[in-house]
């Protein structure tokens, strides 16, 4: 049973993913085309597209899960063979297990390309769309990015072609926010290994001290930040919910240690921590609807409530994750409401046909 059953899950929910995969794919590509951006022509976009579809796919997976539930569950209701079960004496509980269990593998699959696959494709693309948009290696930040570290405070312009700092600005306060120290360097290097640092080039160094200057010139100066490129490299063009839960478990440690706002990246977090659960909580979800009011309508009916439900869920999600950052509601409760509500009415539909 388990077999059979988490056979026809995978293979609807494969379907599923192919024709989601699709249709956003053209639509990022049409929106990727719009407006005069240079040498951002068709193949760039496509480029693009290609690099960031990891990422949809694993933001796609509980509503392919849930489809995927929804119609091959629905399937076998017309076939009658739900009911065979039902007649065999196997419980609703226990059939799903049976649509849990292709939902963990999924799970699982989906979980390897949202952390080691999807987060490099988001860099490496936005890192290619803005080079191919500027026509050139150095990646501009707008406005410059800032870096905030105890009692420094850094601006970097740009990122090179090799992920070096371009442009940078340093500036360190006292305990009464006086400047004591400005040094600008055209740019900066990463040492990696034990004695991990950075090389700054063609540095101008100023001290103040009372009313008098002291200004000071190196070739190179090392400069033993604590930051390494998981905070100073293209990735800060990357949206937190884009991230891997490893990098935002770092952003978010090191925003807490310089007394920084995380909610952004905390929201992001709990996401992907909470993930499994709204996963299976559609399953549970869609067995409760084929059990149920969906039992003897047809896979039309099935796909367009599946595509309400899937809706409401993410209109649910969307809604409480800012009201997290107004209301100071900690993130983990807001991922968590949405998650909640889907499991609530799964598991009050299922005792009701139990």
């Amino acid at each position: 049973m388990d077999r059979y059953i988490g056979r026809t899950v995978v293979l609807t929910s494969a379907v599923v993913l192919l024709a989601f995969v699709g249709l956003t794919t053209v639509f990022n590509l049409v929106d990727e085309l719009r407006g005069d951006r240079g040498d951002y022509q068709f193949a760039q976009a496509l480029w693009y597209v290609a690099l960031t579809t990891p990422r949809r796919i694993y933001e796609l997976l509980p509503y392919v899960v849930f489809l995927g539930a929804l119609i091959g569950l629905g399937s076998l209701a017309s076939h009658s063979e739900i009911v065979v079960l039902r007649s065999a004496g196997v419980s609703v509980q226990r059939i799903f297990v049976s649509v849990a269990l292709p939902a963990v593998v999924l799970l699982v699959l989906g979980g390897a390309i949202g952390e080691l696959v999807a987060p490099k494709g988001e860099e490496l693309a936005e890192a290619f769309k803005t080079r191919t948009e500027r026509q050139s290696d150095v990646i501009p930040l707008s406005g410059g990015y800032w870096y905030r570290e105890g009692s420094l405070y850094m601006n970097v312009v740009g990122l090179g072609e090799q992920g070096e700092l371009l442009g940078v600005r340093q500036y360190w306060l006292d305990a009464n926010k006086k400047m004591v120290r400005a040094r600008r360097a055209s740019s900066a290097e990463y040492q990696p290994g034990p004695d991990a640092h950075w090389l700054l080039k063609k540095v101008v160094e100023t001290e103040f001290a009372g009313s008098a200057t002291q200004v000071n010139r190196y070739p190179e100066l090392r400069w033993n930040g604590k930051v390494d490129p998981r905070l100073l490299s293209a990735r800060v063009l990357v949206e937190p919910r884009k991230l891997s839960a490893a990098d935002l478990f770092y952003q978010i440690n090191y925003m807490r240690r310089e007394g920084l706002d995380p909610g952004s990246y905390e929201l992001a977090l709990w996401g992907k921590l909470l993930q499994p659960l709204s996963v299976l909580g559609l399953a549970l979800l869609a067995l409760t609807f084929v059990l149920g009011p969906l039992r003897e309508v047809g896979i039309g009916a099935r796909l367009s409530v599946g595509v309400l439900v899937g809706l409401t869920f993410k209109y649910l999600q969307d809604l409480f994750a800012p009201m997290s950052l107004v209301y100071d509601v900690p993130a983990a409760v807001a991922v968590a409401i949405p998650i909640a509500v889907c499991w609530t009415i799964g598991w009050i539909g299922l005792r009701r046909v139990a």
